[in-house]
């Protein structure tokens, strides 16, 4: 029983490594765009030289846990030098007849200050489902870019104080003192 104890330990502790590595060695895809505030977006290129949080969702339920998320990321840390927020609501699967009218409401619904911290995404739905390791469709995903444009952490669900706190060290850790 013990000897099954501690490679279950050990099991863990390598799972948590190799799911640390794996997010190094992912490649971000680069994510075209316009903002809310009618500026072109191009990511990483955009980001670099920047800690960046990407919140990604792909339901309309998920207006509630990416809204958290960025509202919360944004107050802390969005008027600090060296760091930057975009919520990514991924939109391609919205049929085209109608794509400008979800996107004209989620406009409208979004304060002018926050607008060009938000860009819809028309394309590559597929390739960025497989990048959040996509699972729950009305879950926020988060992406933490390091100032180069590498992965270095994700993480998806609703918002909470522990997911947030274990957000916030590594925001911290990766910003400039």
């Amino acid at each position: 029983m013990q000897n099954e104890f501690r490679a279950a330990q050990l099991y863990c502790l390598l799972a948590v490594f190799f799911s640390g590595w794996a997010y190094a060695q992912l490649p971000m895809p680069r994510i075209e765009g316009e903002s809310f505030a009618e500026q072109k977006v191009m990511l990483p290129d955009d980001a670099k030289g920047k800690v960046a949080v990407l919140v990604f969702g792909f339901t309309k339920a998920s207006k509630g846990p990416t809204s958290a998320w960025g509202e919360k990321v944004f107050s802390e840390f969005g008027k600090q030098a060296g760091f930057a927020l975009y919520q990514l609501p991924v939109l391609e699967d919205v049929p085209r007849f109608v794509r400008g009218m979800v996107i004209s409401g989620m406009k409208k619904g979004i304060k002018e200050n926050m607008r060009h911290h938000f860009v819809p995404i028309l394309q590559g739905e597929s390739e960025l489902k497989r990048l959040v390791n996509y699972k729950e469709p009305d879950d926020a995903y988060l992406v933490v870019l390091d100032p180069s444009g590498k992965i270095v952490q994700q993480m998806h669900g609703s918002f909470s104080d522990a997911a947030y706190e274990q957000l916030r060290k590594e925001i911290q850790v990766l910003l400039p003192h």
